[in-house]
């Protein structure tokens, strides 16, 4: 792979790379953007703000500063609105609007629901069967939905499935949160920080599966057997038995209620997955051209009520993305991110594996910390730079495999880390099962340090 600094960021790149070479000076303007972009990171990951409204009052804030601020005094001037929307990844806005109406059709026949009591019934009373059938489907779930989704779907079934068989829903349910990190990770389209590196480097399906779902499967397995360890028994005192009034009540709330619109959405489903792979036949096709051919096809075939379904779509999540591009954007056309980097070029020398490491511990401790999202957007012209100075890094991308790897591992570490973690947090909450900072911290750490311990031998043996 070719890749110019200055063609990542056509709007400011060279002068990114030039500060960054030189005396890495920090101007008035870096100053600025670098303030609002901490104070929206505050406000996300605090929960101060709503995350979409963080983001959009950060990106107002970059053009308010460059347009009135720099029309007085022109050091003030970040980013203009035309070079802002140069920093906004289109194609990663437009994949996942793609496969948020994809899964809106397909969720409204209620085939997950269906589907996690063929799960149980399975399993036949075997309660750590249970768990691991569980896990394991939201696992495959997340490399396939976006991982929030997954947690919407499963997770509600979850939790009664747990009451049922006489287990506590927060053991299953942290198990499966932390599922859904790692096996968002597998794929392009699972989890944001995937979505948002692969779209960046112009990773095809197929190469990010061969580079990432190895390790990926590797990291779920080790969580399973954490979770076995810790949970060993609880699992071992649960119902046996479970009354018949109970099982009747989950089958008539996991009935599929819309048999044609499941049979359209699966073979549009199937047919877009196979052009996720073959993309590259047709001259390296961007996965947003994929999912919203998938979703314009399925739309026209099932003819949905359009109102019904785009209520679905989670129009919120796509206008922070594009706010927090713009906020990230003016860091990087001030200088401050190629700031930033020089300092970790300084600690890395000229050594790739101290470089990867640094990439993927640093990602993995912060993104444990902050949510992972706004984390991965602002380091990503880091690695950027960081892959510029170390050729070798350019071509095998170790970097940008690493810091997917650290942003998502990294994000199980608390209930701050991912978008998955507070959704989850939140259905406990409106089950009765209230979770602390400290207590998501004890189920999350261990299989954090695990996870990103295994993916340093991963990118250590193989790059």
């Amino acid at each position: 792979m070719s890749i110019s600094f200055s063609s990542l960021f056509p709007s400011a790149g060279s002068s990114v790379f030039e500060i960054a070479s030189t005396e890495s000076a920090i101007n008035c303007a870096a100053i600025i953007a670098t303030g609002i972009f901490i104070l929206v990171f505050i406000a996300i990951s605090f929960r101060l703000l709503h995350e979409t409204a963080a983001a959009l009052l950060g990106a107002v804030a970059v053009f308010l500063v460059t347009y009135i601020g720099g029309r007085f005094y022109p050091a003030l001037s970040i980013i203009t609105f035309e070079e802002a929307m140069e920093f906004v990844d289109w194609n990663v806005i437009f994949l996942i609007l793609g496969m948020m109406i994809l899964m809106a059709i397909l969720s409204a026949t209620n085939v997950f629901r269906w589907l996690g009591l063929r799960l149980y019934r399975s399993a036949k009373g075997n309660t750590w069967l249970i768990v691991v059938l569980l896990v394991t489907m939201t696992g495959i779930t997340s490399a396939f939905l976006n991982n929030v989704t997954a947690i919407l779907l499963i997770v509600p079934l979850s939790i009664q499935l747990s009451i049922t068989i006489g287990i506590s829903p927060i053991a299953v349910v942290i198990a499966e949160v932390l599922a859904s990190n790692i096996g968002g990770a597998a794929t392009l389209i699972g989890d944001p920080p995937s979505t948002i590196v692969g779209s960046h480097i112009g990773v095809s399906f197929g190469e990010y599966l061969v580079n990432i779902a190895p390790v990926a499967i590797i990291c779920m397995i080790a969580l399973l057997v954490i979770n076995r360890i810790k949970y060993q028994k609880e699992y071992s005192s649960a119902k046996k038995d479970i009354s018949p009034t109970l099982i009747d009540k989950l089958t008539s709330e996991a009935q599929i209620t819309d048999y044609p619109t499941l049979y359209k959405a699966l073979i549009i489903g199937t047919v877009t997955f196979v052009l996720f792979f073959a993309a590259d036949y047709f001259g390296r096709m961007p996965p947003s051209v994929v999912a919203l051919s998938g979703a314009a096809l399925l739309i026209a075939w099932v003819r949905p009520n359009m109102d019904d379904m785009m209520h679905e779509v989670d129009w919120t999540t796509l206008i922070f993305f594009i706010g927090l591009f713009v906020v990230v954007g003016g860091m990087v056309a001030t200088g401050a991110i190629g700031w930033l980097a020089t300092q970790i070029l300084v600690l890395a020398g000229n050594s790739l594996d101290q470089a990867t490491m640094l990439t993927l511990w640093v990602s993995g401790i912060a993104s444990g910390i902050v949510d992972n999202i706004p984390f991965t957007v602002a380091f990503l012209p880091v690695v950027d730079l960081l892959s510029v100075n170390l050729p070798v890094a350019l071509e095998s991308k170790v970097l940008y495999w690493a810091l997917i790897l650290g942003a998502d591992f990294g994000g199980n570490a608390t209930y701050l880390g991912s978008a998955p973690n507070i959704v989850a947090v939140g259905l406990l909450a409106q089950a009765g099962y209230r979770i602390t900072f400290g207590r998501f911290m004890r189920d999350g750490v261990p299989v954090t340090v695990v996870t990103l311990i295994i993916a340093s031998i991963w990118l250590l043996l193989r790059y």
